[in-house]
């Protein structure tokens, strides 16, 4: 018979000595709370071009209203809750303005339906 090598017992596991303290269990570390992402800003904008007041909104790059058209009380009722001194002086006078171009519109067409009247009344006797 062949000889075999003698096979090394197995290695003694190591040994940890009784008083040695056993190693801490690890602590959870609290979940740091998730920030909510933040709503984009939201952006109103009360505009008074060619003769008109438009409002327009926007959330970020989505917009959420297109400009459209405003009557001119709407814009001084809004401007009026801004609360905001020289915005409101500068939307009076726009309006003032208007008003005046109104008037002076009004008066010239008065006047035209005046001449208009009294042609009228002249081409009536001569048919008579």
């Amino acid at each position: 018979m062949l000889d075999k090598p003698p096979v090394p017992p197995p290695a003694p596991a190591p040994e940890v000595p009784a008083s040695a303290p056993a190693p801490a269990p690890r602590k959870a570390t609290p979940a740091r709370p998730v920030k909510a992402k933040a709503a984009p800003a939201l952006t109103v904008t009360l505009a008074y071009g060619e003769g008109e007041w438009t409002v327009a909104a926007a959330q970020g790059s989505k917009v959420l209203a297109k400009p459209y058209v405003i009557r001119p009380a709407e814009a001084m009722r809004m401007v009026s809750l801004v609360d905001v001194q020289g915005v409101q002086e500068a939307v009076e006078q726009i309006l003032a303005s208007e008003r005046a171009e109104a008037e002076k519109e009004a008066q010239r067409l008065r006047a035209e339906l005046a001449e208009v009247e009294a042609r009228l009344a002249e081409l009536g006797e001569a048919g008579r």
